[in-house]
């Protein structure tokens, strides 16, 4: 857990909320750091700020991570 982060209570938090939440506090930290780094390219970049902006930081932080473990692959 990234520290000073806060935590969930896995008793009152439902698993599913709680994973959305999570996505949606870290992904633009994620999406932020790989573009600054140039893990990712400008135009992944555009459509994760795009998929955050919608709502979909879930989808958005797939997509950055699979760009990233592509270019690992090369």
């Amino acid at each position: 857990m990234i520290s000073g982060s806060d935590r969930s209570n896995p008793h009152t938090d439902n698993v599913g909320n709680g994973v959305h939440t999570w996505f949606a506090q870290e992904a633009p930290s994620i999406v932020a750091g790989l573009e600054a780094s140039h893990l990712i390219g400008p135009l992944t970049a555009a459509t994760a700020w795009k998929l955050i902006a919608a709502g979909r930081p879930t989808e958005a932080v797939e997509l950055v991570l699979e760009e990233v473990d592509e270019s690992w692959r090369q």
